[in-house]
């Protein structure tokens, strides 16, 4: 039965390519040509296109024909001059040009031979009108070219007027380093996965994703999507009429149609063919064979270090049969484990920046995001999932939870918020029943201690079975429970090993009890605070961990860019010298030079590691915890007389490193960050 099912598949596919062959073989049509350019200026009001009613003949400057415009051919009365052809495909030309004003640009054109034989003018009538929308998604994306706000008729050609981009092509990466890691595939999948799923939020296609339409940024702020040439617009669920334009091997067999239903999911294939590319440095078999019976080899066959999840998504979304692939950008991008931002508040118009997939931080009001928050999202899926978020204070710890509460809330899950300094920590019964109380209040259940809280048994056991006899039994479906500013309870031992073997016990009970199996736990707590537990009641050693990590250099571009301040890689790095890539440090900074405009970042760093500059706060909260474990003067001490990485008694590290003020390198550790090398020094000698 499979195999005939097979069969009947790809013969209603092969129809369909006979149809797709019998339409390039049909006569070609002819096109009157227009004169009248067509201005459309973002934010205003706008026509559709309309072709105008006299003709005359093309723009002939120079003597030269526009089928190829050569250096120094001006356009737009001189408004734009050409340098040099960039690039040439099957359909368009692209030009490096210059404004009147001496900026560089990016013309792109139909080419005139193209034009006067295949039918793409009403094509481009359509693109016109659908301009302004990708303009729009170009404005909020850093990983979308950026169009300019003006889109151009030159003589009969339409132009697109684009961001020139200093970089190179993935397809040139590629063949200059061979194949990429998993880690760079997928961060550069990431970022233009993000603008594809701009593009379809505005109706639109862009149907010719591949590696050579991929410009990598020279300044190491990401990819960024280009050649917009054949987009087009698309109605879900009903077939249209298409320009019949595509690239071998990342076309999927529906665009091979003239007429057909084309979806996001037509994109999907064509990234997916290029995230092919980057791990295995070949193209994949062209959709036209495989129907034929052309076998395409699956990616791990030819780069063994390719994992089976990589693997599985690729194949999956490269299905022939438009319906079994994933349906859409971020569906595809789950399978890779990647989870893309829910808004383009994400995204900055004035600065391209924000592309390294990291985990959350809040910056102002702009949400950044990593790759780490897509595994946390499928994690707390998991029946009895344990997810623990560990870093310093102020790296975003509260925020990445938010953010998986809201996750489980769209999958239909109860979730409960509760910061534990809220709750009196001074006796294990009075916390326990508030924590119990609380937890009910928050799932609008009411105060049932008089019925289950019995006088005769330990606290411990009143909570157990709080939860077990009416708590969890009172729920439909899964719950998820925060519990933020965990270090609140140790230093209270008794309520810190008891209360936290109870959060052991709950996650062990989750593996056979299905009561249990309902209610999935995120732990939020600092490094700076540490407790030393048995590890057979230990949270801390079970379940998920999630550390957040520090900020690279094109973020904190991106960040200041945010902040309004135009943040030089020099100027970054030497930002980045002294606070490393903390999401508050560089916060304070760009806020701090943001409102005072006399300060200068020389400045800034001239003062940051002393008692006037602007980090002093964080810097003595930092030494009082420090000094509330003596016994680690002395081995801090040691990394402050070298410039090397030292290494320590290991629990010397590990509470140092718990305490945020080293970075470990292998066994050996170094100062966090230069600022904190420069204070203490100046502080404990």
């Amino acid at each position: 039965m499979k195999t005939h099912k097979h069969r009947s598949v790809c013969g209603k596919l092969k129809k369909r390519l006979n149809a797709v062959k019998r339409f390039f073989n049909s006569p070609k049509i002819r096109h009157s040509s227009t004169t009248q350019p067509i201005h459309l200026t973002l934010g205003e009001p706008y026509a559709p296109y309309k072709p105008p009613s006299t003709t005359q003949a093309p723009n002939h400057s120079y003597g030269v024909s526009n089928l190829t415009w050569p250096p120094g051919y001006r356009l737009q009365n001189g408004k734009y001059t050409i340098e040099t052809k960039l690039g040439e495909g099957g359909l368009g030309i692209t030009y490096l040009a210059r404004t009147k004003t001496g900026d560089r640009i990016v013309i792109k054109t139909i080419l005139n031979h193209v034009l006067r034989q295949d039918n793409l003018l009403e094509f481009w009538k359509i693109f016109a009108n659908e301009a302004v929308k990708l303009a729009q998604c170009s404005c909020g994306n850093p990983h979308l070219v950026r169009l300019s706000e003006e889109i151009i008729r030159e003589g009969e050609l339409p132009c697109l007027i684009m961001e020139y981009i200093e970089g190179e092509t993935l397809s040139a990466l590629v063949e200059r380093q061979g194949v990429l890691s998993e880690e760079q595939a997928l961060l550069y999948i990431q970022q233009i996965g993000s603008a594809l799923r701009d593009i379809h939020q505005q109706g639109l296609l862009h149907r010719d994703v591949k590696p050579n339409n991929i410009m990598v940024r020279n300044n190491g702020s990401g990819a960024v999507l280009i050649d917009l040439g054949i987009a087009t617009k698309f109605v879900p669920g009903v077939k249209q009429t298409h320009l019949s334009a595509f690239t071998p091997g990342y076309a999927p067999l529906e665009q091979y149609e003239f007429r057909g239903q084309q979806g996001p999911y037509t994109d999907v294939y064509a990234l997916a063919a290029t995230l092919y590319v980057l791990l295995t440095g070949n193209e994949p078999v062209t959709a036209d064979e495989r129907v034929e019976g052309a076998v395409l080899p699956p990616p791990n066959h030819l780069n063994p270090q390719i994992s089976d999840r990589i693997n599985r998504a690729i194949l999956k979304a490269m299905n022939l049969v438009a319906r079994d692939r994933p349906q859409s950008i971020p569906e595809f991008l789950n399978l890779l484990g990647i989870k893309l931002p829910t808004n383009n508040n994400n995204y900055n118009s004035t600065n391209s920046t924000n592309n390294q997939p990291q985990t959350t931080a809040q910056v102002g009001y702009f949400y950044l995001e990593r790759l780490q928050d897509a595994e946390c999202y499928q994690k707390i899926l998991q029946p009895g999932a344990l997810i623990r978020i560990k870093a310093p204070k102020l790296m975003g710890k509260t925020l990445l939870s938010n953010r998986i509460l809201s996750y489980a809330k769209s999958r239909c899950y109860r979730t409960v918020y509760l910061n534990l300094n809220e709750l009196p920590c001074h006796d294990l019964d009075v916390f326990l029943q508030s924590f119990s109380v609380r937890f009910g209040d928050n799932l609008g259940l009411s105060d049932q201690l008089d019925n289950y809280w019995s006088k005769r048994l330990y606290s411990k056991v009143n909570c157990q079975r709080y939860f077990e006899q009416y708590l969890l039994p009172s729920l439909s479906s899964p719950v998820v429970l925060c519990l933020d500013e965990v270090d609140r309870v140790f230093p209270y031992p008794e309520v810190a090993g008891e209360f936290l073997g109870l959060l052991r016990t709950w996650h062990e009970d989750a593996k056979n009890n299905q009561l249990w199996k309902n209610l999935r736990l995120i732990v939020v707590y600092s490094t700076e605070v540490y407790i030393e537990l048995d590890i057979n009641q230990s949270p801390f050693n079970v379940g998920e961990a999630v550390e957040l990590s520090n900020f690279y250099l094109d973020k904190v571009q991106s960040l200041a860019g945010r902040y309004g301040l135009k943040l030089s890689i020099e100027s970054g790095q030497k930002l980045m010298g002294m606070v490393g890539g903390h999401p508050y440090l560089l916060t304070l900074a760009f806020s701090t030079l943001s409102k005072n405009t006399n300060m200068t970042m020389e400045h800034l760093l001239e003062t940051a590691p002393t008692e006037s500059g602007i980090y002093r706060h964080h810097l003595r909260e930092l030494l009082n915890n420090l000094i509330l474990h003596p016994n680690l003067l002395n081995p801090f001490k040691k990394l402050l007389t070298t410039t090397k990485a030292v290494r320590l008694d290991y629990k010397e590290t590990y509470l140092l490193e718990s305490l945020g003020l080293v970075r470990a390198i292998g066994n050996d550790c170094i100062p966090r960050y230069n600022l904190y090398r420069q204070y203490f020094s100046n502080r404990l000698f």
